[in-house]
């Protein structure tokens, strides 16, 4: 089974290096790194040719953004698994692939290898350095799940068949992947398998966390579970989130106290 980290770049600087060092050292049988950059001139590109590894892929080609550069990066990559990584991000440890290798074979043997018509995804948590803790998500996607916490594409590893019918849609600004991801498991009949363990080490703070992008995103996510989830569902996901005091969660989860708040979280998630 091989594995294709890909990363999309502009102008990253050191960061690009960075992750690119980081994820060399991925205990993994068979892994390449496709870093698909949109013509960047900050040299950037000649730090990470100076490394001289066969394992390392360069496609120079302009994009219209991140999703555009993910979709051609798509077209180079020829391993059986994907994941996505951005600069400055980083594997949680050096076996996060070899685990996840574990977990897809685990599951061939159980079901089948991957196809068209039944792809699968494998997801896990990831480590947020902005608070320092690991932030858990639910081991069973739900369309409450859905609607309120989707794994993120830096934890997630995509059978190359999540992408046969289709790819990413541009137009989604900043929540492509999160419409992807809805599509998938509400409509392409795509298996999930949850690894506990984190998988990447989020940097945040980027230009998905900016004011314009966050009012972005909103407008999408409300746009976007109104294409996948029912009448039902979302009135239903809505009241959740006033019950359950969405605005105090969120505020412990990225405060001081996040540890704890995610700690909690990982033994209700335990229990169910």
């Amino acid at each position: 089974m091989k594995i294709s980290i890909i990363v999309v770049s502009l102008n990253a600087g050191d960061k690009l290096i960075q992750t690119v060092r980081n994820a060399l050292s991925q205990q993994c049988a068979e892994f390449e790194i496709v870093i698909k950059d949109g013509l960047s001139s900050d040299g950037s590109i000649d730090n990470v040719r100076a490394l001289n590894d066969d394992r390392v892929r360069i496609i120079e080609q302009k994009d219209t953004g991140i999703y555009d550069g993910m979709n051609q990066a798509i077209s180079h990559a020829s391993g059986d698994f994907y994941i996505f990584m951005n600069c400055g991000d980083n594997f949680y440890d050096d076996e996060v692939l070899a685990r996840f290798t574990g977990a897809a074979n685990s599951y061939i043997e159980k079901n089948g290898a991957p196809s068209e018509g039944r792809p699968l995804i494998l997801y896990g948590s990831r480590y947020s350095e902005l608070t320092g803790s690991v932030e858990y998500i639910s081991p069973k996607i739900t369309p409450l799940v859905c609607y309120r916490n989707i794994p993120c594409h830096q934890a997630i590893l995509y059978s190359k068949y999540c992408f046969a019918k289709r790819l990413y849609r541009p137009e989604f600004k900043v929540r492509a992947d999160y419409e992807h991801f809805l599509w998938s498991v509400l409509k392409n009949n795509t298996d999930t398998v949850y690894v506990e363990e984190p998988v990447c080490r989020y940097e945040g703070g980027g230009y998905s966390e900016s004011p314009k992008a966050v009012k972005r995103s909103a407008k999408e996510h409300k746009e976007i579970t109104g294409m996948y989830l029912t009448a039902g569902q979302l009135f239903y996901c809505r009241l959740y989130m006033v019950v359950t005091l969405q605005p105090l969660r969120h505020a412990l989860a990225s405060g001081p106290l996040s540890g704890l708040y995610n700690s909690l979280v990982k033994k209700i998630y335990k229990k169910h």
